[in-house]
């Protein structure tokens, strides 16, 4: 239940997520500077299993995960379930969108739900992974519009509501501007439950916005919590890491 866009800009790239969640699920935790194999990486983290849905690092490189709920298969037995927020996390030291396959290929896919991976960077294309049970597909290419949405309910009549909201707001998807994305993520109507880009329904709720700014000097995660679930504290939450200096040279 997330919706996610981006747009690339001179060697960099602004990428905006919506996390939507049932309110059964515990708070998240806010964004912090962690590292891995001494790569600095900036994530917020799921409260449950202390994954991320989301993740920047000093190389430029945004992951972010998708559920993929219109996929009917589940791993067996439920009790070996793997976490798709773990996978998300090993992948926060890449310095490369090239090197994401290999190592997505080694985690414990059979033991979990089918999910797309999305990864960015200011040099590559992005790449889309796509893990539905029956086997992995991958693409690496421009994708148009530059948006993808999961929803647990109705899962292709919520799709379409927030492409035609996505059509609206952002009429040249070719070259979409960072105040249209913004709107766009912010879209609510309190009568459409699932159908809005901001969500709200009795049982779920769009929890956090997220966004992503890279350029050649550094890597900002602007968080902010959406009020409304379980009274979140719902201040802005800024993280900042300076490019590394070996993905700066590469675009330089």
């Amino acid at each position: 239940m997330c919706t996610v866009t981006w747009r690339f800009r001179h060697r960099g790239y602004d990428l905006f997520f919506n996390r939507d969640e049932l309110n059964s699920r515990a708070h998240e935790i806010a964004p912090s500077v962690d590292e891995s194999t001494g790569v600095r990486f900036i994530a917020p983290r799921d409260g449950d299993q202390g994954g991320t849905w989301l993740l920047a690092n000093e190389y430029g490189i945004t992951v972010c995960l998708l559920n993929d709920y219109a996929n009917p298969w589940c791993p067996e037995p439920a009790k070996s379930r793997f976490s798709r927020g773990q996978i998300v996390l090993a992948m926060a030291d890449v310095p490369a969108v090239g090197e994401i396959l290999p190592r997505f290929e080694t985690q414990p896919l059979v033991h979990t739900a089918p999910f797309q991976l999305l990864a960015l960077s200011p040099e590559d294309d992005p790449l889309l992974l796509h893990w539905h049970g029956a086997g992995l597909s991958s693409r690496q290419g421009n994708i148009s519009p530059p948006i993808l949405i999961s929803s647990s309910f109705a899962t292709a009549d919520v799709i379409a509501a927030r492409l035609g909201h996505f059509a609206r707001f952002v009429p040249r998807p070719e070259q979409p501007k960072l105040s249209e994305l913004a709107a766009f993520h912010r879209q609510h109507d309190p009568a459409a439950g699932a159908f809005s880009v901001a969500m709200h329904r009795p049982d779920a709720a769009t929890r956090s916005f997220t966004r992503v700014s890279v350029d050649r000097q550094s890597v900002t995660l602007t968080y902010e919590p959406v009020g409304w679930h379980r009274g979140e504290c719902a201040n802005q939450v800024v993280r900042v890491l300076a490019r590394h200096t070996d993905s700066v040279s590469a675009v330089t």
